[in-house]
């Protein structure tokens, strides 16, 4: 019944004339398709991974889908709740996961991986992906061989939304997916406050690896050494001075700053699993108040 609704939510969007969107670290650092040498981070329990971790990246060019909303022309035409000066749905998971980022460069399929997870320890029970079932999905979209590893080149984030929608992951789907625009700091936080979190991209610089590697929040340089690559990280937070996502397995803070100047795609994700059976979600919203209030966008 409430996957039914939530489907439905979709083809209301659509019906309301949202229109489709056409679009089309340091000096020992091996750049290849994103490759990252890392060093040493001071902090509880990630030393030994971080010293000889290697660390990929594997986001794609931002790519037309013929599926993608948009999501401004909804949140303007609607009466929605504002969001709150923070808010912090990441919290509820001590152990992120890595999803063999450390290897390959699925970061595309790592991403949703752990929206999954979040959406889940905050709307029920935790659902965990397995690392086959991630490894499956970068197949699949990217053309990536299983047993040899080879065309390991990546995917488009698209292509992984896509993915989500029609085959989803750990049995978990998506109905659909919006587009931010990502300069409007207000729908970022609003997406985010209503759907648990937004799947982003970003052209990641030099820089970051540094500042990861030391456990310090991504913040903008002078000089950043230029960009390693695109990366796939989901956000699931935000306050007045910046936002948090997930990476590599671990919770990363950047600022607007930064991120206004690095993110070059950003989407929000209407999913079934953010609703618990009543038809609420874990931010309270009531699936049927959003049913009226995407109707009243058609009348």
């Amino acid at each position: 019944m409430l996957h039914g609704l939530i489907l439905l939510i979709a083809s209301i969007i659509v019906f309301a004339g949202i229109c489709y969107v056409v679009y089309v670290y340091d000096k020992d650092q091996v750049k290849n398709h994103g490759e990252i040498m890392c060093g040493s981070q001071d902090e509880d329990g990630w030393e030994e991974f971080m010293e000889n971790a290697i660390l990929k990246l594997g986001k794609l060019a931002p790519k037309a889908h013929a599926k993608t909303l948009d999501f401004a022309r909804y949140a303007l035409k609607t009466q929605l709740p504002i969001p709150p000066s923070k808010t912090a749905w990441e919290y509820k998971i001590a152990d992120w996961k890595v999803f063999k980022n450390d290897q390959y460069g699925d970061c595309t399929c790592a991403g949703p991986a752990h929206e999954i997870m979040n959406r889940t320890v905050n709307s029920g029970s935790l659902v965990t992906p397995t690392d086959s079932e991630v490894l499956a999905m970068y197949s699949a979209i990217s053309g990536f061989d299983l047993v040899t590893g080879a065309n390991d080149n990546g995917a488009a984030i698209t292509d992984a939304l896509n993915y989500l929608q029609t085959v989803g992951l750990s049995g978990h789907k998506i109905s659909g997916w919006a587009k931010i625009v990502q300069a409007n700091i207000s729908s970022v936080k609003l997406a985010i406050y209503l759907f648990g979190s937004i799947n982003v991209g970003v052209q990641l610089p030099n820089s970051a690896m540094r500042q990861f590697e030391l456990g310090e929040p991504w913040d903008v340089e002078k000089n950043d050494g230029g960009i390693d690559g695109g990366h796939c990280i989901p956000i699931m937070g935000y306050g007045a001075d910046g936002c948090t996502c997930i990476t590599w397995g671990k919770r990363q803070q950047m600022s607007w700053e930064w991120f206004l100047t690095y993110c070059d795609e950003a989407y929000a994700e209407i999913a079934p699993d953010w609703f618990d059976g009543k038809g609420y979600a874990a931010n309270h919203l009531n699936v049927a108040a959003l049913q009226a209030d995407l109707k009243a966008i058609a009348a």
